[in-house]
């Protein structure tokens, strides 16, 4: 049987949730590692051959995948590589580079002011030091402009407060941020260990994000229950990091329904970090949040540490899930309408889409629509008729 991906490789994709650092291939590791003179642990990296090249064509980590706190260490340790404007630049570059040639047409990703620029001084004292910030993210743009020139990528950053850290460092970046606006922040988020602290803990961060404003996708649902989700919605989110959760309570999936909120599903993360999967995609819910008429996105998260790609993920939403090629023009239109970025940027990435449908697509489209029972999902596929 022949997949969706397969029949068209050139699929619009968009990811909507990837964390800068966690971006950084086991390849790019290596190069970092280099240039700071920083000696990797021995068993850090898959020695080649120990491993499928073809599934992890950039190397592969070798951290306990049954371990979060594992997977925590090597994140820290690939993100301490990351240390000044030059490789945030090289990791931007290597990451919307790979995927805009797999696709993908928008992209947010999500950075931390307190990761990119926090100091302490002798006393303890932590603070974010402002210059570093703007040379660091001068460096990321530059990275985004190339692809932009060579691929028509447009790509968009997330603010992002670590809910680990102290209730003081959380509110700091926040203000921060908003003292330090760049046109390239479009959205708030916040992430980081979903049970450390509740969302009533960060009463002033979600004020001061309205106020500047921006608008928030929340970590929530992950690693935590259906309350999470509740709870991030209360609080402003429009949008849901991971969120699978939700298929455990029929009342908040009519609330996501009625309110338009959008997922941001990453099927490998997912496999690896929820125990509850047991490293298997058998019981994730994407199939059948998508059927209930959730609005899904699908993303990479850490796409570096994981081994994963855009074109891999919308491959495992063919393969594993079953998703068909209109499904998943759908799953992109559901991700561009949802998206970070100024009207017209968004309409022009949405008209893109559509341009890729073809005639057999609308056909496609039209008998499925037409064969579904009365629902979100119907009432929504069918309105994409009305764009041929």
């Amino acid at each position: 049987m022949t997949s969706a991906l397969e029949k068209n490789t050139a699929l619009p994709k968009v990811i909507l949730h990837e964390h800068i650092e966690g971006s950084v291939t086991p390849e790019l590791a290596l190069i970092l590692a280099k240039k700071h003179n920083v000696a990797l642990p021995d068993d850090f990296l898959y020695p080649k051959g120990a491993y499928d090249q073809e599934e992890f064509p950039n190397g592969r980590y070798q951290y306990d995948e049954t371990d979060f706190g594992a997977f925590v260490t090597a994140y820290d340790v690939v993100a301490d590589l990351v240390r000044d404007a030059d490789d945030y630049y090289l990791i931007m570059k290597d990451y919307l580079s790979r995927n805009a040639a797999q696709g993908m047409i928008y992209c947010e990703m999500i950075t931390s002011a307190y990761h990119l620029c926090c100091q302490q001084d002798a006393q303890g004292k932590v603070t974010l030091n402002a210059p570093q910030y703007h040379e660091f993210m001068d460096g990321i743009e530059r990275a985004i402009n190339e692809v932009k020139q060579e691929f028509g990528t447009e790509t968009r950053l997330q603010g992002c407060g670590v809910r680990h850290l102290s209730r003081e460092d959380m509110d700091m970046s926040v203000d921060f941020i908003a003292q330090n606006p760049r046109d390239i922040i479009t959205g708030f988020n916040i992430a980081g260990n979903e049970k450390s602290g509740e969302f009533e803990d960060f009463i002033y961060v979600h004020e001061l994000v309205d106020n500047i404003p921006l608008p928030k996708s929340y970590h929530a649902g992950e690693i935590r229950g259906p309350e999470s989700i509740r709870n991030a919605l209360k609080f402003g989110a429009k949008r849901i990091g991971h969120g699978i959760a939700a298929i455990k309570d029929e009342a908040l999936i009519d609330e996501l329904i009625a309110k338009q909120i959008t997922l941001e599903v990453a099927p490998t993360s997912n496999r690896i970090l929820v125990t509850e999967f047991e490293q298997k995609l058998d019981k994730h819910p994407l199939r059948r949040l998508y059927e209930k008429g959730v609005r899904l996105s699908i993303n990479t998260d850490d796409a570096g540490l994981f081994g994963t790609d855009v074109e891999k993920e919308y491959r495992i939403a063919s393969q594993v899930f079953g998703f068909s090629r209109i499904e998943l023009l759908d799953v992109t239109l559901c991700a561009l309408e949802a998206a970070f970025v100024s009207g017209d940027v968004k309409q022009g990435l949405i008209e893109k889409t559509y341009q890729a449908f073809t005639e057999q697509d609308w056909r496609d489209l039209e008998i499925h629509a037409a064969g579904l029972a009365d629902g979100a999902l119907k009432s929504r596929l069918q309105s994409r008729l009305h764009y041929k």
